[in-house]
């Protein structure tokens, strides 16, 4: 399924390679559930700054042999390890639904429904989701097995519209990590 110019994701994505390798790594479909081949996850701004700090903080314990610095680097370099488990699996075995839409005139804001939800007591913090990268919703399954969850998309022409690949991110725990997946919910 390639996107046309009307679809927002195309602004996001102009490359259609890119998009073409998407479509075949996780095609279109009304329910998605997160694992390891739809999760990407690198280091953020903070994460990047983080790590140099941990090598700064090496070097120095080298430099001045003290064991204290090497205990004090090693110490966050395992919590800065443990964050991409943990930042993993806050998306890691989510159920991402498509619910109902609402129509809308041209130039208005439609209205697509999504619903999260989860299996056993697992529970997901954090959650950033939207189609519109400037305008995430927030979202937290902490208490209940679903969540439904009323995006909006702004429509610019008459007809069907395909709102394209929706995001969801989360930088939780500590923010040094970001994991994120692009999803197509087959809605319209």
């Amino acid at each position: 399924m390639t996107s046309s110019a009307n679809t927002p994701d195309s602004t996001v994505w102009p490359s259609t390679r890119f998009r073409r390798w998407l479509d075949r790594r996780m095609p279109p479909s009304s329910a998605i559930t997160l694992d390891q081949r739809k999760i990407f996850i690198l280091p953020t701004k903070e994460g990047i700054l983080f790590s140099f700090l941990i090598v700064f903080m090496v070097i120095a314990g080298i430099n001045y042999q003290n064991s204290l610095i090497f205990a004090l680097a090693f110490l966050l370099a395992s919590l800065f390890m443990v964050s991409i488990l943990h930042t993993y699996r806050n998306l890691s075995g989510l159920t991402i639904m498509a619910g109902g839409t609402l129509p809308a005139f041209a130039g208005e804001d439609a209205e697509f429904t999504v619903v999260l939800s989860r299996f056993g007591v697992r529970t997901y913090e954090a959650l950033l989701l939207g189609w519109n990268i400037d305008l995430l919703l927030g979202a937290d399954l902490l208490e209940d097995e679903e969540v439904k969850v009323k995006l909006f998309v702004e429509t610019r022409v008459r007809g069907l519209m395909n709102p394209g690949r929706m995001l969801i991110q989360t930088y939780y725990p500590v923010g040094l990590f970001r994991a994120w997946s692009w999803l197509d919910l087959d809605m319209k």
